[in-house]
């Protein structure tokens, strides 16, 4: 894989977050490591519009392609739009963000019409896509099936992230669902899993149960890639290298 495919996710400083640094100074990280593509998290942010201008300062200053994770869904519980939607692609245009994903929600309870609803956002400028969390009303296969190929058909530009780390949560094989949505996916996030318990743990990408080289080669090439998960320094160097050496 080529180095400039590879994404950080500022997940992978939890550490750091944990012990108050800002994630501006961890995009300093990303760039220190060589990655010229990071994805930032809402719930990172002490204030997101206060923090938005330096961002984008950065992003800028050193040629980063940005991702924004909002872990919110496009839909709330009755159906209904989210009202936020506009705010956080304000946000996320603020800090000269390229890509913004969120989860899908109450698509069933939907009654509108998608065009109408979601064609501002998906035509923003802004990619806007959808993820596999670890729920099975936003996790299933099936579930985001329904919700890709209603936007599909009516020509509304929503695609997936596909996180190979989140389907164990939901009782599905990673291969399988990659079989299923690669002609949706245009993101890739990557960790692993390690089962026992009442549920999977997410670890480091070479530690778990996944055959995430496998999934890969299900998945199109030459997408971006994010390591998404907790690690040392060290951690993340090993994961990169294991990205760059991936063929």
């Amino acid at each position: 894989m080529d180095k400039q495919d590879i994404v950080l996710n500022t997940l992978v400083f939890d550490q750091q977050h944990n012990d108050g640094e800002a994630q501006l100074s961890m995009l300093q990280r990303v760039v220190d490591f060589g990655i010229k593509q990071a994805e930032v998290r809402r719930e990172f942010f002490t204030d997101p519009a206060a923090e938005a201008a330096d961002i984008k300062d950065f992003v800028e200053k050193h040629q980063l392609k940005l991702f924004y994770s909002v872990p919110e869904k496009i839909f709330t519980d009755d159906g209904a739009l989210n009202p936020e939607l506009p705010t956080y692609f304000a946000e996320a245009k603020a800090m000269g963000v390229t890509s913004l994903k969120m989860n899908i929600g109450n698509f069933a309870a939907f009654n509108g019409d998608l065009v109408s609803a979601l064609s501002l956002y998906a035509d923003s400028g802004i990619e806007f896509n959808v993820e596999n969390d670890q729920s099975t009303a936003n996790g299933s296969s099936a579930n985001i099936l329904k919700f890709l190929e209603a936007v599909k058909a009516v020509n509304v530009d929503i695609k997936f992230v596909f996180d190979l780390g989140n389907w164990r949560f939901v009782n599905e094989n990673e291969l399988d669902a990659a079989k299923k949505l690669s002609d949706f996916t245009r993101y890739i996030h990557v960790k692993n899993d390690v089962l026992g318990g009442a549920k999977p743990n997410v670890v480091a990408l070479d530690k778990g149960v996944i055959d995430w080289k496998a999934a890969l080669k299900i998945l199109p090439k030459g997408l971006p890639v994010a390591l998404e998960y907790p690690a040392t320094d060290d951690e993340i160097r090993h994961g990169i290298d294991l990205l760059v050496k991936n063929n």
